[in-house]
């Protein structure tokens, strides 16, 4: 009968929450192919990084939506360790597009014609615009997965805020 007192967070904000996580590793990604394309060779550059720390980043998003449909405390845990794991990949994203934003990109032009003088500038602002949008992304993810977490912290009925009994939280906490 315990199983069937479960009490799974609001549904509702769960969904919300793991959409705007989904959309937050999309930006991560896409900004991460354009920095890759766009970017001049460099040995940071060639990790990757954003691309795969912005798929991971999703990856609390997808589980969010599931565990806001079944009232599963298993999902719960992992969409909490999935959480963990991507507060670890936006630390990395938000190192190295902080790493990035000037590295790399500034050469001597002067012996170039105009036209790949204008190019190089114009993408060098994409590629800088690009580890903005990472940067934003990442700050905003974070504090996304850190309210999935602490949603998915509060349903679980090991928590001190759950009562067995009712199987609902208690208001005083």
């Amino acid at each position: 009968m315990d199983r069937y007192r479960y009490f799974i967070f609001n549904q509702r904000n769960m969904v919300v929450l793991g959409l705007f996580q989904i959309a937050f590793s999309t930006v991560c990604v896409v900004s991460g192919f354009i920095d890759g394309v766009f970017r001049t060779e460099s040995q940071l550059g060639k990790t990757r990084a954003p691309i795969w720390a912005g798929m991971v980043m999703g990856v609390p998003g997808v589980l969010a939506l599931f565990s806001s449909q079944r009232k599963n405390p298993v999902l719960v845990n992992v969409l909490i360790v999935a959480s963990i794991i991507s507060c670890v990949a936006i630390l990395i994203v938000i190192v190295y597009s902080s790493l990035t934003l000037n590295y790399g990109e500034e050469e001597e032009l002067s012996s170039a014609p105009v036209h790949v003088i204008h190019t190089k500038f114009v993408l060098n602002k994409v590629v800088k615009g690009a580890n903005v949008a990472m940067l934003a992304a990442s700050v905003g993810s974070a504090f996304v997965v850190l309210v999935i977490a602490y949603l998915g912290c509060r349903s679980l009925p090991c928590c001190s805020c759950y009562d067995s009994v009712t199987g609902m939280v208690s208001e005083e906490s």
